[in-house]
């Protein structure tokens, strides 16, 4: 299982070693990772000695200094999971690869036990997922000059009429929180949404994807009222 978690990022600067509940955000994806037993090896990937302090501070956690080139704004998360697959020593050790995002803390170990039964021979990825709060067929654009409302989709049911939400078929969104692969098919496809890909719905607190102020400031609400889904905690 790796975690990636680079030192930099905009939206909340050193958002993976802010407090969350009396330890850095990070801690609770290392522990839940640990605490589902589910994993062979748990593999923190950074570019960042202080985020590496704090992995050090557990059994059962090993340290990747990923290149520079892939600790920029721009880097996809996919490309460093790309990189340490491409490893021949890697590929010879292990049949699956997963990846947390440290963004994720309220992830259920349960959840986590369901995606590894679904990844089965005939599945190339599992991914969890979160249900949209709303019909995503009635999204919207917003001229930024005019303000000028104009739907995403041709069959917008603002346009036809059908608004009632519980007449439309769930819809789903990743949360971030676990993907899962086969090795093979993680090579082949250089993706966990490619190929034949199963789903584990997670509920809508449990998925909290901490990238801005106002989601930390969600968690830390949810933590201090008992209410954060979480059995890692």
């Amino acid at each position: 299982m790796v975690i990636p978690a680079r030192g930099g990022s905009k939206r909340l600067p050193r958002k993976n070693v802010l407090g969350l509940g009396g330890k850095p955000l990070i801690a609770h994806t290392i522990e839940a990772a640990l605490g589902t037993q589910c994993f062979s090896s748990v593999l923190v990937s950074t570019d960042d000695e202080e985020i590496a302090d704090i992995a050090r501070g557990y059994d059962g956690v090993s340290l990747d200094f990923r290149d520079p080139a892939l600790a920029g704004d721009r880097t996809k998360v996919v490309d460093v999971i790309s990189d340490i697959c491409n490893r021949p020593d890697i590929q010879s050790r292990f049949a699956v690869i997963g990846m947390m995002l440290p963004t994720a803390p309220f992830r259920r170990g349960q959840s986590v036990r369901e995606a590894m039964v679904r990844l089965t021979s005939d599945t190339d990825a599992v991914v969890s997922f979160a249900p949209y709060d709303f019909p995503p067929k009635m999204a919207v654009t917003l001229d930024e000059g005019q303000m000028t409302m104009k739907p995403i989709f041709d069959d917008s049911p603002l346009i036809t009429g059908d608004t009632r939400s519980q007449d439309h078929e769930p819809a789903y969104r990743p949360n971030g929180s676990l993907y899962l692969s086969w090795m093979s098919s993680f090579l082949k496809y250089k993706s966990f949404f490619k190929g034949r890909v199963k789903g584990v719905v997670m509920t809508r607190l449990s998925s909290v994807d901490i990238d801005t102020q106002t989601d930390m400031t969600l968690a830390r609400l949810l933590i201090q009222s008992n209410q954060a889904d979480s059995d890692f905690l």
